[in-house]
């Protein structure tokens, strides 16, 4: 469902459409049950560990890059030697994590130059927010629904956690309604009427899900840059490593670190 179809869906008729979208939708009814609930929550748990695990090492080897092109670069005659050899001129994302920048720094200056506008109107309980976030996506109209029983902030981050796991699906979203912080819900809804378990059961497992869904959605938003520098940076070395000259000044002035330097170039999977 495109925004405008969204629209469309919560204004016509007034708030009569609104209210049975939330309540009258095929499939609403059906909880998860316990078995299938316990299963899935454990395989999310392990998806997101594992994908915050590969953002972490592939950081930690675009880090390593960085330190030994700085340690490299700081040696005026290599610097020379580049120039003559026409590889001076390295990646621009590199350049400035050489430099002490790096995306991440500037995304969040530019965010605190435009802040959202927080004051605009929900649209039928949804966060207006949310519906630009998944205009391009396929949505069937009772994911809304059910979303109008969390807050703003969590309806953005349930709609978020949708797409970076490539599941815009009413099941999936019970999953993640169900194990939202209290706080976050809206007042009088109980998660236990899309789950079939109790709300000690739901409140021993949300945290840990909760802090593991915050750390996936910010290594999301760092993984696409990082991919990026971490393959100039591989490319940019590739080509130091296969130049005879370059090869030959660093194995002499940088023995101790060469074979870094050569373990860096080889393509990372």
């Amino acid at each position: 469902m495109t925004r405008i179809a969204a629209y469309k869906a919560f204004q016509d008729n007034g708030h009569r459409h609104a209210r049975n979208i939330a309540t009258d939708q095929p499939g609403s009814k059906v909880k998860l049950f316990g078995p299938e609930l316990l299963a899935t929550y454990e395989a999310e748990c392990r998806r997101k560990r594992r994908f915050i695990k590969e953002t972490v090492e592939a950081e930690q080897r675009l880090g390593r890059m960085v330190k030994a092109l700085r340690l490299i670069m700081s040696d005026t005659k290599f610097r020379s030697l580049l120039v003559s050899e026409s590889l001076a001129t390295m990646p621009k994302p590199l350049a400035q994590r050489l430099q002490g920048l790096t995306v991440e720094s500037q995304t969040a200056a530019h965010a605190c130059e435009s802040p959202s506008d927080s004051s605009a109107q929900s649209v039928g309980g949804i966060c207006p927010d949310v519906l630009n976030f998944l205009q391009d996506y396929p949505v069937k109209v009772k994911i809304f629904g059910l979303l109008r029983h969390v807050l703003p902030a969590r309806q953005l981050e349930i709609a978020k956690l949708m797409v970076a796991m490539e599941r815009v699906t009413f099941t999936y979203e019970k999953l993640l309604v169900a194990f939202t912080p209290r706080a976050l819900l809206a007042e009088g809804f109980d998660p236990t009427t899309v789950a079939n378990a109790s709300k000690d059961q739901l409140d021993a497992m949300t945290p840990k899900l909760d802090r593991l869904s915050r750390e996936f959605l910010s290594a999301v938003e760092r993984r696409g840059s990082v991919s990026l520098e971490l393959l100039a940076a591989g490319r940019y070395l590739d080509r130091l490593m296969n130049n005879p000259r370059a090869v030959r000044y660093l194995a002499r002035n940088f023995s101790g670190h060469f074979e870094e330097f050569h373990n860096l170039s080889v393509p990372y999977k």
